[in-house]
């Protein structure tokens, strides 16, 4: 098992280091050389990471290793999780081995561990936290009840998500009859601890009247045009990326009472994000918290090396796939994510004489603020509300600055207060980028 650890830890590294950044990868790279207590679109944990690797920045793209190590961390925490509930028989060995593959071949968890995101810590400290639990259950001190609060404070700085641990914990406790283990004296510590490790959220957000909050609560409950389809495709892409086979194997599984735990913390999430699909559109990675425990559970069905066996065989196949289709030119185009990834290389050499210059999106700007290293904006008010919106450098001081929008974008109402007026730089860019000089007088 420690050869698996080490040798999957340094195939990630090397494929971190090469595989180009994306732009929300670099939206959050650009957080980290503004640091701030929080941010709009999501808490600091992410941003902090990246600030860890900030001096291995020369190199290739090994910015990541911080995020990339800490994501392997994940999977050797759940390593302990498994050796603290499985059977002490004779399959606890070809179990814990098929769990260690199904986590390491998982789409979010294996690979997509390489692609830094908020899912990464978020991941990490809500695993810890399950570790902590467990422990906290055999050995109830004040010691562990603060411990669990302090990972769940470090868990919100990495995501919001981060709210959904604890109903699981008292489904737990309610429908399992462990309630009156509870220590109730010590669950104040809990909560003292959770809100001191979580403060930056909450301040940063009180000064600014929650927005964040609003913001996330509108995001993923509130849709004008909701389409009856969304429920159907969030159900049919969680099965796909957790795989039928092991959807199967998880329901049917045969528990012992220490692993019953990963039943609430494996599929809550996925029956909360449904009732929110009924609302609004979910997007397949939020419900990554229940991935492992998903996973977990599958080991306890009887044919699970089986099963083991095809899911590698899938997942590796679609894994070798991506990474021909990421490293030969000819092929790239058969993945917009992966094309634009590489398109913003060659737009960042076209538009290198153009400064000071701004953007439409907030994409755009960091992966050219990222592959350039020289500054670049997105334009206030031009788009949905983000982190530039937040600075003062969004909004130009001077009398002339370019920006990079799509063609017929509308122009910020106070660019026309201001007296802007703007043409277009006929240059060769992608058809759908367009460059447009702006002055006034």
């Amino acid at each position: 098992m420690k050869r698996l650890f080490w040798s999957s830890l340094l195939i990630k590294l090397v494929l971190a280091a090469f595989i180009p950044i994306f732009a929300d990868e670099a939206y959050y790279w650009v957080w980290s050389h503004h640091l701030q207590l929080s941010y709009f679109d999501h808490p600091p944990m992410v941003a902090w990471l990246f600030l860890l690797g900030h001096f291995l920045e020369p190199y290739a793209n090994c910015v990541r290793f911080p995020a990339v190590i800490l994501g392997q961390a994940t999977f050797a925490l759940w390593l302990l999780i498994m050796s603290e509930i499985l059977p002490q028989d004779e399959l606890r060995s070809e179990r814990l081995w098929c769990f260690a593959l199904l986590f390491l071949f998982s789409p979010f968890l294996g690979a997509g561990s390489i692609i830094v995101t908020p899912d990464i810590p978020l991941l990490f400290f809500w695993s810890l936290a399950i570790y902590v639990f467990l422990r906290l259950e055999r050995d109830p001190r004040g010691f562990n009840y603060l411990a669990l609060g302090a990972v769940l404070g470090l868990c919100f700085c990495s995501k919001y998500n981060a709210v959904l641990f604890v109903p699981p914990i008292f489904l737990y406790l309610i429908f399992e009859r462990r309630w009156r283990e509870v220590n109730w004296k010590y669950v104040p510590l809990t909560i003292l601890a959770g809100l001191l490790f979580c403060a930056p959220v909450l301040i940063w957000n009180y000064q600014h009247n929650f927005i964040s909050f609003r913001f996330q609560l509108h995001h993923g409950f509130h849709n004008h045009a909701y389409k009856p389809s969304w429920a159907f495709e969030y159900v049919f892409t969680q099965i796909g990326l957790l795989f039928p086979l092991i959807v199967w194997a998880a329901l049917r599984a045969k528990l012992p009472r220490a692993a019953r735990i990963l039943i609430y913390f494996g599929w809550f999430p996925f029956a909360f994000f449904f009732f929110s699909a009924l609302k609004s559109h979910v997007e397949a990675n939020w419900t990554i918290v229940g991935y492992p425990a998903i996973l977990a559970l599958a080991v306890f069905y009887p044919r699970i090396r089986a099963f083991t066996r095809i899911y590698v065989a899938v997942f590796g196949a679609a894994l070798i796939a991506a990474i021909i289709v990421m490293f030969v030119p000819n092929l790239r185009k058969l993945s917009g994510h992966v094309m634009n990834a590489y398109q913003y290389e060659l737009l960042a050499k076209k538009l290198k004489p153009y400064h000071p210059l701004f953007t439409q999106t907030h994409q755009w700007a960091a992966a050219l603020n990222y592959i350039t290293k020289k500054p670049v904006y997105m334009l206030r008010g031009i788009d949905r509300p983000d982190f530039y919106d937040f600075i003062p450098q969004s909004k130009p001081t001077g009398d002339h600055f370019y920006l990079l929008t799509e063609p017929n974008e509308r122009m910020p109402d106070w660019m026309s207060k201001d007296h802007w007026t703007w043409h277009l730089i006929n240059i060769a860019i992608p058809p759908k980028f367009q460059l447009l000089e702006a002055t006034r007088q």
